[in-house]
């Protein structure tokens, strides 16, 4: 029976383009599906846009379209985006899709009925960019909220209210367990919001109508985040006829994960979990909240002007390249940084010099001293054959653990000790000393581990892999886990391809 794993990003609101931080948590979400389907999981992997709230009325009115119109075409944006960047989602999501509204609109009857949803007016600091109302954590003494920079408004009006107070302890006891990581993000939600007087939340608005009205109140439409957080279970079908994806994927049994922004935490890690609970349903397994990737040190923003937009990277680079780039250079647990100077630097040394070198010169020598075939020889015993299959057990448990960059550094850390094996070998030495035996040997274990980094890096180098494994005389449909601990049948070795030209 195939093991169940699930896994989504936020919705991503339509206000505009995205950025190179919506492509950095897709990206990681993409390979770690991609990972799992070869480690032999049935994977669901879910992403999507969140498209009501007063932000999208006010831009829709400002270009003289409705608030669907206003959306339609930058949705199709983002998922032009994701093609290109081979994002490969089982479903795209919108908070305008009927089976999503008709489920929203169930989740609040119930906690209503459960008195976990209340009438009441409130009254505080409101993020207008950010559709949030704000604690005095989250600003500076003139109002300035920390994540946007935009100024908070006074606003009061009637509201409904989720009964967060109420989870307290139910929390308290949460965060005592590793659903959110890293650990720095769970002390800041404990100490910011948790052990503090934790606060009811705003669920409704009535000063404007682009969102999913309530049944039990016209007027009344819901506020962003009940909404917004509901969509990892209604795209899987919760409260709807067909919920077939939600007894399987939000199961017991099944991997749950969900990969954030920092900025998100607090609704993901104590609303989320809140709605969850009031629902009777469990909790995901983790929630991994990254970092922010920041240019020159300092937090991408439009207004400075140093937002990096991921197309612009695909057009002049590769996808593979800020693929890779994301996954190699940018750890979640702490902010990473974004340049162009950086990128280039990080292809050159990794993918060109280390990796496409590799494959280019054993290839090449296969070729020239063997015709492209090299004799069967038993390298089983050899210590470079058992470290190849030590490295991709230690691959494997770093990405089961969502240790991506650790996962890839073990990867390029082998092929350096390759490329370092070739040196030390000298195989063109042997050619010239007749040791054809031994040269077939050292070819023969360079061969076997290039398929093995080769498939390591499949999940990242989405368009490369299948040259990558065909420049070592294989198939791509020949490789897998299974495979990598067997004997290969390789073909004869025709092409001398350079797979990562170095960037100029």
């Amino acid at each position: 029976m195939k093991k169940n794993f699930f896994v989504t990003t936020p919705i991503y609101y339509p206000s505009g383009k995205l950025h190179i931080g919506h492509a950095y948590t897709t990206t990681l979400a993409d390979v770690i599906a991609r990972f799992k389907k070869e480690d032999g999981y049935d994977v669901f992997f879910l992403t999507g846009s969140d498209e009501h709230g007063q932000k999208i009325q006010q831009k829709a009115k400002e270009n003289n379209l409705s608030p669907k119109e206003y959306v339609d075409p930058i949705i199709e944006s983002f998922k032009n985006l994701w093609n290109l960047l081979d994002i490969s989602y089982d479903r795209f999501i919108r908070t305008t899709d009927d089976d999503h509204i008709e489920a929203v609109q169930k989740i609040f009857s119930e906690l209503v009925e459960k008195d976990l949803i209340f009438l009441s007016k409130y009254k505080g600091k409101y993020c207008i960019s950010c559709e949030e109302f704000l604690t005095s954590e989250q600003m500076d003494d003139f109002f300035i909220h920390d994540v946007c920079q935009n100024v908070a408004i006074d606003f009061s009006e009637e509201t409904y209210m989720l009964r967060v107070s109420k989870f307290q302890k139910y929390l308290q006891k949460l965060f005592e367990s590793n659903f959110l990581e890293p650990e720095t993000r769970k002390k800041e939600m404990l100490n910011n919001f948790i052990n503090n007087d934790l606060e009811d939340l705003s669920v409704t608005r009535v000063n404007f109508d682009w969102g999913i009205p309530i049944n039990e109140n016209k007027r009344h439409v819901i506020y962003v985040w009940i909404d917004a957080l509901s969509n990892y279970i209604t795209a899987l079908g919760y409260k709807t006829k067909d919920d077939e994806l939600f007894k399987k994927f939000w199961a017991k049994d099944t991997e749950i994960l969900q990969i954030i922004g920092k900025e998100i935490t607090r609704f993901h890690s104590i609303y989320w979990p809140v709605i969850l609970n009031s629902l009777n349903l469990r909790m995901p397994d983790k929630i991994l909240s990254h970092g922010w990737i920041l240019s020159s040190s300092k937090k991408m923003s439009k207004s400075i002007g140093n937002v990096i937009d991921p197309l612009e990277i695909i057009n002049n680079f590769s996808s593979d390249a800020l693929r890779f780039y994301i996954i190699n250079n940018l750890p979640t647990d702490k902010d990473g940084n974004f340049s162009e100077e950086l990128f280039i630097e990080s292809f050159n040394n990794n993918l060109a010099n280390n990796v496409g070198n590799l494959i280019s010169r054993v290839s090449n020598m296969i070729i020239k001293y063997f015709d492209g075939l090299l004799p069967v020889i038993d390298i089983s015993k050899e210590k470079l054959t058992k470290n190849g299959f030590e490295v991709i057990d230690e691959y494997k448990d770093l990405m089961n653990k969502y240790n991506f960059s650790e996962a890839i550094s073990v990867v390029l850390k082998f092929s350096q000790e390759l490329n370092k094996f070739i040196e030390d070998s000298k195989p063109w030495n042997l050619e010239k000393e007749n040791k054809i035996e031994e040269l077939a040997k050292v070819l023969s274990i360079l061969q076997r581990n290039i398929i093995i980094i080769s498939y390591l890096l499949k999940p990242i180098l989405v368009k490369s892999y299948s040259k990558m494994i065909m420049q070592m005389g294989l198939k791509p449909d020949e490789v897998n886990f299974k495979s990598l601990f067997k004997e290969l049948k390789f073909r004869k070795i025709t092409d001398k391809l350079i797979l990562f030209e170095r960037i100029k």
